[in-house]
């Protein structure tokens, strides 16, 4: 699995390529749980992610927890179809801002952003 990092404005993107399973679920893991610890929005573009393994899922559900824990944000981006059926089956789309590609998924995110603000304040 392949983990490349970037900052859109405020955004720090991950673009992950290979498949999330067992054998890389623990290098997803070190990589990406970190970039919540800035309180950054992050978005995950899964359009190099062929498979989601159960040990990708758990991945996923530790990002989720991790980003709730600081009051982050998380969308994912790029959702191919075996993927996205997956995630929808075990109900982890409601996790995450969901959108179709990185323009989206940055729009999404601020969208997100301020409503969260506006329900805080």
């Amino acid at each position: 699995m392949e983990v490349n990092k970037k900052r859109v404005g405020p955004v720090t993107v991950a673009q992950l390529t290979g498949v999330m399973d067992s054998a890389s679920a623990s290098q997803v893991h070190e990589q990406i749980v970190p970039m919540l610890l800035n309180r950054r929005p992050l978005l995950m573009d899964l359009t190099g992610v062929s498979h989601v393994s159960d040990a990708g899922l758990r991945t996923l559900l530790t990002v989720y927890r991790q980003a709730q824990a600081v009051d982050g944000n998380v969308a994912l981006v790029g959702l191919s179809d075996e993927v996205r059926t997956v995630l929808a089956a075990t109900g982890f789309l409601r996790f995450f801002v969901v959108a179709n590609d990185v323009p989206a998924g940055l729009t999404a995110l601020r969208t997100a952003q301020s409503t969260q603000r506006s329900v805080t304040v």
